[in-house]
């Protein structure tokens, strides 16, 4: 039997070495031991090191109880009020970095979810259930902030991200904080932007949420402010932070509309599955009453072909992040004249994890 420890447990304070159970009533963000039934949707689990493993029947998954809500995945969570955790209850593996709850739709071109039963709430040396805590904070105290936001999952959002990153810190000398404010946990996402030539990485994993879909807009607002603080704590000059999936789901409308978080934006670069979408985004944006300036990223496909169609049909230049002229617009005519500004101050309570 092989046990593979999720990544999304690393937000966890403290993962004890030996893990024991109990039954009990789980409740998002609680840690299980679940036995893999039958392989399906999801082949592997991404570890805490982020190396995506193989999963077998009969091998065992430490996971985080919690909600996924994906338009292009699978969608699930918990039943109102927890989830009964006693050996041999079924769940479903929602995400490949360890989220664990009920399946309710996966897309015919996944399959269905891998299938898993209940071992137990994984619990500490003492029998205290070990489980993930969020660390908030009630204001911000941070460097400017660039968001990169897309219509639908994998459209290209890290790519263009990374692509920043690393053209703000090789081209420009700048100290760039990276994070992932919303969405569901992966490992891998942070990896890649940090690889890309951050100066310091967190994400929402790390600040105690395995998902951002099922919490309360505090909660995830308030973790967003922890983040960005942290990064500029780190040194950050500048923070590039991905929102996963699309503008809608996930807490991200509450981050987009938060004053403090807007305040420290200087964009939100839009990363569109098509052409059409941009418009659809542009519009969403203006009635959800959301100011930060938008920028638009290139869908995949062919470059000049949506230049020419978003340009005549929205009057708008897209920027690629594969081309170093449109990077150095970007950077140039939005992001440098915000270094001149201060950082940002402390809006009433002093800042700091509660």
């Amino acid at each position: 039997m092989n046990r593979v420890i999720a990544s999304c447990t690393r937000g966890a304070q403290m993962l004890p070495e030996h893990l024991t159970t109990v039954e009990g009533i789980g409740r998002p963000g609680d840690l299980v031991i679940a036995r893999v039934v039958k392989v399906g949707a999801y082949r592997q689990v991404e570890n805490t090191h982020g190396r995506d493993v193989r999963i077998r029947a009969g091998d065992e998954i430490v996971g985080v109880l919690g909600d996924r809500h994906s338009t292009t995945s699978i969608y699930g969570g918990l039943p109102e009020g927890g989830m009964t955790v006693t050996a041999g209850v079924p769940a479903d593996l929602l995400a490949v970095g360890g989220v664990i709850g009920i399946a309710a739709s996966s897309p015919a071109s996944l399959g269905p979810a891998t299938a898993l039963e209940l071992v137990g709430l994984a619990t500490d040396a003492e029998g205290r259930v070990v489980r993930l805590e969020p660390r908030t904070t009630p204001s911000l105290a941070g460097a400017p902030i660039v968001f990169i936001g897309g219509t639908a999952a994998e459209v290209g959002k890290t790519t263009f991200a990374s692509a920043l990153v690393n053209y703000l810190a090789t081209r420009h000398g700048l100290r760039v904080g990276v994070t992932k404010l919303a969405g569901t946990g992966r490992l891998r996402d942070l990896l890649t932007l940090a690889d890309s030539g951050a100066h310091c990485a967190a994400d929402f994993v790390d600040a105690g949420l395995a998902t951002t879909y099922g919490h309360t807009a505090d909660t995830v607002v308030g973790v967003a402010h922890h983040l960005v603080g942290r990064l500029t704590t780190e040194g950050a000059e500048i923070i590039v932070a991905e929102l996963g999936g699309d503008l809608w789901g996930a807490g991200i409308p509450d981050v987009l509309r938060d004053a403090d978080l807007v305040a420290a934006a200087r964009a939100l670069v839009l990363v569109p599955s098509d052409t059409m979408a941009s418009l659809g985004a542009d519009t969403w944006l203006s009635q959800n009453d959301i100011t930060i300036p938008a920028v638009h990223g290139v869908p995949h496909r062919n470059v000049m072909a949506a230049r020419e169609r978003v340009g005549r049909g929205m009057g708008v230049q897209l920027v690629d992040p594969h081309n170093e002229q449109d990077l150095e617009r970007l950077v140039r005519e939005v992001l440098l004249p915000a270094l001149t500004q201060p950082v940002l101050a402390p809006v009433g309570a002093e800042a700091g994890a509660r």
